[in-house]
């Protein structure tokens, strides 16, 4: 199994806040779910390996079409990988993928759609330039140069409101406060009410900023549980380190955001699921994201 994250283009860097690779051949897991959490960042991605299939909650599967738009989502994720596993993605700041798909983004909140049907064509010149492409590298290239195209063209051309720039300097408040600030606080510091405050992440992000500081906090289990000396007993302490109450509290979260215990999410992990909770966690924001 193979999985590496890469620093975007300086160009890109105040959208996108990492391009990554997973590459696996596993006959052996074939047909094995793997639980995809929350982790407040929307994705453009493109299989060029065997489809993904995801899998609801009647055990209905469905194939994933070749280049995929994820928006946020707000509990786990079910997913079937073929054999022979390639993905590339781009993982996007949370106010950012809006730049690029030009929709609200709440309409696409749980949602995994066919990205050529909102940017046309050209995904279709991203699929098969990234198949084609015979090293890492190349298809990371590749990926950078469709967003800077659609990206940069999109950001010249969309007006960069007052609203937004208030919904992207929260964005920035809660990333790098993991979730600790109140949503009064942010409400008061983008000089908005609690309500238009909600509206505007909600048609910007996806979701409320209550529930992005709650996956933000979420994240931070695994800050604790995949550093050296942590060991798998530890829930108490990385409870606390993550900011909650107590570990009932933390364990709700699991519940809500995993659909299992936290003993239970960690002995299912495997493939792209494991690869995204053991992943380098700590790639900052971008000051140009203000």
């Amino acid at each position: 199994m193979f999985y590496e994250e890469f620093t975007p283009h300086i160009s890109l860097t105040p959208f996108v806040r990492c391009i990554w690779i997973f590459e696996s051949c596993d006959v052996a897991g074939l047909g094995e779910s793997q639980r995809i959490v929350p982790d407040g960042f929307p994705e453009l991605i493109v299989h060029y390996g065997d489809h993904f299939h995801e899998v609801d909650a009647s055990g209905i599967t469905k194939k994933q079409s070749r280049c995929i738009f994820a928006g946020q989502i707000s509990g786990p994720l079910t997913l079937q990988s073929g054999a022979n596993a390639g993905v590339i993605g781009a993982r996007f700041w949370p106010a950012a993928a809006r730049t690029l798909m030009r929709l609200p983004m709440n309409e696409v909140t749980n949602q995994r759609l066919d990205a050529g049907e909102i940017l046309g064509a050209s995904t279709s010149t991203l699929i098969d330039e990234v198949y084609s492409a015979r090293y890492v590298a190349a298809r990371v290239a590749v990926m950078e140069r469709f967003l800077i195209r659609h990206l940069l063209h999109s950001s010249r051309t969309e007006k960069i409101t007052r609203q937004h720039a208030a919904v992207m300097h929260c964005v920035q408040s809660l990333y790098r406060s993991e979730g600790e600030i109140s949503m009064d606080r942010l409400a008061y510091t983008a000089n908005l009410s609690s309500r238009q405050l909600e509206r505007r992440f909600l048609n910007e992000v996806g979701i409320s900023p209550k529930l992005l500081a709650s996956i933000f906090r979420f994240r931070r289990v695994f800050n604790f549980m995949e550093s050296p000396n942590a060991k798998a007993a530890q829930w108490t302490e990385a409870a606390l380190s993550a900011g909650y109450f107590d570990q009932p509290h933390m364990i709700r979260d699991f519940k809500r955001f995993a659909g299992l215990q936290p003993q239970a999410f960690y002995r299912s992990m495997q493939g792209l699921s494991a690869a995204m909770v053991s992943s380098n966690n700590s790639l900052a924001m971008s000051d140009s994201y203000n």
